[in-house]
Order: C-alpha cells, then sequence, then structure tokens
C-alpha cells in the first residue's frame, strides 16, 4: 500500500548573512587578512590585488607583465590606492612623490600569501549583492583541460558565474565532496531556491541537506533496476493526480450562478 506524498508547501527564502554585501571588489579586497608584519608594509594588499585584477583583464599572463603594466601607468596606480613611499632607501631613491609599482617579486609573493578559503569567503559578499531574490544552482563537476584533474563546481545561472570551486582529484570524489560542503554553500548563498544536479547528486543525503535548508532540489534519476524508476513515476503519478487549487479555465470575478 502506498502513501500519498504531501504537496510541497511554499518556505520563506533565509535571512541574508549578518555581514554587509560588499557593493565595489576594492571593499571585498579590503577585508582579506594581510599576514605582513605591520612594519614595513609599502604596498596596500587590496591595492596589489585590484592591480593583478585589471593587468589580467587586459591579457597580462604573469608577474612580471603585470609589473610592467602597471610601471607605465603611474595614474592607474593611485586610482587603485598606490601612495608615493614616505622614505628613500638605497642608493637610488625614487623620485619624490611619484608612485613605485611593486616589482615582480612582491606581486607573486603577496598573492601567495593569500588564504584561498579566506578569498572565497571575501567574495561571497559581492556575489550575494549581484544576486537576484531568487536564483537556481547547478552542480557538476568538469576536468581541466589537458590534465587528469576534476573539480566541483556550482554555477549560478542568473549571474552565469561559477561562485564555489573545488578539487575533487576524480571524480569519484564529487559526491562525498557536495555532501561535505553543501550547507555550507547554501548557507552562503541564501538566494539559491532551487539547486539541480546529475545522477550522481541524486542521494538521499543531498536531498535531506537541501530540505533542511528550506531550499527546493531538482535532481536527475537514472537506475539499471527498475525498481527505482517505478517508485518514483508512481509517487510523481499521485501528486498529479491530486486536484489542483483553482480550476486555469476560472476567471476571477466571473459568475458562477445562472443567468439572469
Amino acid at each position: 500500500m502506498s502513501v500519498p506524498i504531501p504537496v510541497p508547501v511554499p518556505v520563506p527564502v533565509p535571512d541574508a548573512p549578518a555581514r554587509t554585501p560588499c557593493s565595489t571588489l576594492a571593499e571585498v579586497f579590503s577585508l582579506l587578512r594581510d599576514r605582513r608584519p605591520g612594519r614595513g608594509r609599502v604596498y596596500p594588499l587590496a591595492s596589489v590585488l585590484m592591480l593583478c585584477l585589471v593587468a589580467v583583464l587586459h591579457g597580462c599572463q604573469n608577474p612580471s607583465q603585470i609589473f610592467v603594466f602597471g610601471r607605465a601607468r603611474p595614474a592607474l596606480l593611485e586610482r587603485l590606492g598606490f601612495r608615493p613611499p614616505k622614505r628613500q632607501r638605497g642608493k637610488n631613491p625614487w623620485p619624490k612623490g611619484k608612485v613605485r609599482c611593486p616589482n615582480e617579486d612582491t606581486i607573486a609573493k603577496l598573492v601567495g600569501s593569500v588564504d584561498p578559503e579566506d578569498f572565497n569567503s571575501c567574495l561571497v559578499l559581492w556575489f550575494v549583492r549581484l544576486l537576484p531574490g531568487e536564483a537556481h544552482a547547478a552542480c557538476d563537476g568538469k576536468a581541466l583541460r589537458g590534465t587528469e584533474e576534476h573539480v566541483l563546481e556550482v554555477f549560478i545561472n542568473d549571474l552565469r558565474l561559477v561562485v564555489w570551486q573545488m578539487p575533487v582529484g576524480e571524480k569519484e570524489n564529487e559526491l562525498s565532496a557536495l555532501e561535505k560542503h553543501i550547507a555550507g554553500i547554501l548557507a552562503k548563498y541564501p538566494q539559491i531556491r532551487l539547486l539541480t544536479g546529475d545522477a550522481m547528486f541524486c542521494q538521499k543525503s543531498i536531498a535531506q541537506a537541501v530540505m533542511e535548508a528550506r531550499r527546493h532540489y531538482f535532481l536527475q534519476l537514472k537506475s539499471p533496476h527498475k525498481t527505482d524508476l517505478a517508485i518514483a513515476g508512481e509517487a510523481f503519478s499521485q501528486l498529479s493526480s491530486t486536484p489542483p487549487l483553482a480550476r486555469s479555465e476560472e476567471k476571477k470575478g466571473a459568475r458562477t450562478g445562472p443567468s439572469s
């Protein structure tokens, strides 16, 4: 004897994180923790990261090219937050009042000192501002071109952007990685209303985590056994046989009594 499945009731979207979303990437980079000692800081970390971003968008591919790009644009350096050095040291002091660009070694060292987890957490504040009230996210694994490495990604269709990514080594590790991080992903992005995935993620653990976060899921079901498909077909047939709340042919304010 089968038990009827109740029709899901819409639930409100959880509140956004307590931290205020950032309106610009410069604000995001300013929230990152700088691991350098307070004494001797010449270049702000946020300014260096903004320089790298602008240079990469212009086609630079390594720290050396970023240094050449920034050195040729002193006005851009000032707009990104670089300031002339207060002290002049060495035999060849820098011209007074001129902005100095960090060299390739400094750029590589500062970028390498940024914690990836801290960087992703700060970017969440910027992504949350870009998201609409309700968004659809898709979970999928991808293989990096030219390598045997696999990564698990969360792609938001409204942004056309990957907002979460994690290397998993092999394709078989995608499920365990999603099971471990699904709750945190949904907590970071309260606007995600619907989560979709392929047949690999059609598991009770994934569905349970999405339901506990009070969201919806749409997972593909593939099975070599006809039993699973039969049970799913019976469940959906029971839902489709339930009477609608209002008939589509009825119009608001239409007469229901006999005509005069």
